[in-house]
């Protein structure tokens, strides 16, 4: 015996109760879910600490704001993120550099060492007379949250 198919009896209004519920359930789920997928700093704070000549500066750099670290030229400066990053550098807004690069510009010379995935170094070092302030535009790029984005200008004297 083939099973019967009955029509929907049910007024026109409570099916169409049904598909609004139906609907809402469905927004409110995707609601949910792209919540949970990044774009968000509910379990992420990046923040990046210095050292400069030894000396940890007081101030942490967070996503948002732009930081100024000043240096004096010969300095070297560590960097250290609270969480893995991709770091990226320009010279005066040169072409980005990366890791284990030396950039010369004038008479300074500047090069960028990745100690870990969330620590780098910038050493600078005097090789003629060059123009002050050089500054060293830093950005380091959360790798759990792309959205999380630190800037710092490195300032040469």
């Amino acid at each position: 015996m083939q099973p019967r198919h009955l029509p929907d009896r049910r007024p026109a209004t409570a099916r169409s109760g049904l598909k609004r519920g139906a609907l809402a359930f469905a927004l409110a789920a995707s609601t949910l879910l792209l919540a949970a997928c990044g774009g968000g700093t509910d379990n992420v704070t990046l923040g990046i600490n210095a050292v400069v000549g030894g000396q940890p500066l007081t101030a942490t750099y967070v996503p948002g704001t732009l930081g100024t670290i000043d240096l004096v030229a010969g300095q070297s400066i560590e960097l250290d993120a609270t969480e893995p990053v991709d770091w990226a550098f320009s010279v005066d807004g040169s072409p980005l550099f990366g890791n284990g690069t030396t950039v010369y510009y004038g008479g300074l010379a500047i090069t960028e060492t990745a100690v870990s995935p969330s620590r780098v170094v910038i050493d600078t070092a005097v090789t003629g007379p060059y123009v002050s302030p050089v500054v060293i535009g830093l950005s380091a790029t959360s790798t759990i949250d792309a959205a999380l984005v630190a800037n710092i200008d490195l300032v040469v004297h």
